[in-house]
């Protein structure tokens, strides 16, 4: 959370799970863990109503498991696994470019066609001193 008149960062932020399971793992895993060489401190949040009650009791966890919604607000898992497979293209010979071919690919310390090389920052016949 940052404050709106000066855009500090106030120190704490707000995250939404989509199950206490999600949400118990996470404060698990992340407090007392470091950022920014700091130590950090992960909780439920406390409740609005000022009686010093934290989110994640048991009366909530009991109406989240009957809430037939958030059965079906999982979250999507494929990244913890591995990116996406991108379906396999069958290469040409020369594979094209807006119509061009592509370049053959550089290796390290080659130069594009038509680049000069590094020039040295005085001209050969300058020599220090003169």
């Amino acid at each position: 959370m940052r404050d709106p008149e000066t855009g500090n960062s106030k120190g704490f932020a707000f995250i939404n799970f989509a199950n206490f399971e999600a949400s118990d793992a996470a404060i698990e895993a992340m407090n007392g863990q470091y950022l920014c060489n700091r130590s950090i401190s992960v909780s439920y949040a406390f409740k609005k109503d000022g009686k010093n009650e934290r989110h994640g009791s048991a009366a909530e966890r009991i109406l989240c498991a009957q809430n037939p919604l958030s059965l079906a607000d999982k979250p999507h898992t494929l990244f913890a696994d591995a990116p996406p497979e991108k379906p396999v293209q069958e290469e040409t010979e020369e594979p094209a470019r807006n119509g061009m071919p592509m370049p053959p690919p550089m290796m390290p310390g080659m130069l594009p066609p038509n680049m000069p090389p590094n020039l040295p920052s005085m001209a050969p016949n300058m020599r220090p001193g003169m």
